[in-house]
């Protein structure tokens, strides 16, 4: 396994451990993902993981989908053990397929995306109004990327940097600079 696979895998388990903990009430709160309710930021993540595990499997894909969810966590568990076994194939790794930033090997896409379900794990604690615990390694990585990327990342789900002490700590800075209160 990668070093960007492992990051990937280990955000989609923050996230996983999330999801398992959301209490059924909470799922039409609002979540700090401008416009989102929690169920959205985990139709989102499904979504991502449908279109990861088709681009492991050699499918191009132009961007994710926002699914029905029907079961939040069964449908979460279907889609979070799909992506992980097609990642798990061999040669899925080194694919390279059409992807939303171009084509890439799935590896590299992955871990671009990695800071994906590490931000949203963030949207869902805070909307099902549960502690949020980032692990320390992936927000230190994740505010890297971001930090790099700039302004590219600002749109419909990134909101402009939110100021925060210069000694935040890193999952502060990351999700501050998400465009996220924390």
């Amino acid at each position: 396994m990668s070093e960007n696979t492992r990051n990937y895998t280990k955000a989609l388990y923050g996230f996983d451990a999330v999801v398992r903990r959301v209490d059924q009430t909470r799922w039409g709160a609002a979540s700090p993902c401008e416009g989102w309710s929690a169920l959205d930021v985990l139709a989102h993540n499904i979504g991502m993981c449908t279109m990861i595990a088709g681009i492991a499997r050699g499918i191009s894909a132009d961007s994710a989908t926002h699914p029905a969810v029907g079961d939040p966590q069964s449908d979460w568990v279907d889609a979070r053990d799909d992506v992980l076994e097609a990642l798990d194939q061999p040669d899925a790794l080194q694919r390279e397929v059409g992807t939303p930033w171009g084509h890439l090997a799935v590896d590299r896409f992955v871990g671009i995306v990695a800071v994906d379900p590490l931000i949203h794990t963030f949207d869902l604690a805070t909307a099902s109004a549960q502690v949020v615990v980032l692990d320390e390694a992936l927000a230190a990585a994740g505010y890297t990327q971001l930090k790099k990327a700039g302004e590219m990342i600002r749109g419909e789900r990134f909101g402009p940097t939110v100021h925060v002490a210069s000694d935040a700590s890193i999952t502060d800075k990351l999700i501050s600079i998400a465009g996220r209160n924390p």
